[in-house]
């Protein structure tokens, strides 16, 4: 399969990650890194325990996935194109690389999230 029939797919996903880390990035951080460690929302310990139920639901789960998965697929396309806009030529195979690790990612996540 050529690489160009795969640029609507690389630029549809870039495009998901985009979208989904502007709605919620910003809120996951606010609340894991500033809210909960200064206790706003409460124990930590406590929230954990009512958020893991929550977040073992399996649909919710793979929506949990998905937006980490479309995050890291963002991050990785976006560092690909500003090596290329800084004139540093990584090459095809550093960029399939970099996909690769963001679907590495996912698959670990999905394992540890079945398995773990």
């Amino acid at each position: 399969m050529s690489h160009k029939h795969l640029k609507p797919l690389y630029w549809g996903l870039f495009s998901v990650g985009g979208t989904t880390a502007a709605l919620f990035l910003a809120p996951i951080v606010l609340v894991l890194c500033i809210l909960l460690p200064l206790g706003v929302l409460g124990d930590p310990q406590t929230f954990y325990e009512n958020a893991h139920p929550w977040l073992s639901n399996w649909f919710i789960f793979l929506i949990a996935a998905g937006l980490i998965f479309t995050f890291l697929w963002h991050g990785m396309h976006r560092f690909y194109y500003i090596l290329h806009d800084l004139h540093i030529h990584v090459g095809n195979k550093t960029r399939l690389t970099f996909y690769a690790i963001a679907i590495i990612a996912l698959l670990i996540t999905l394992g540890i999230g079945w398995f773990g």
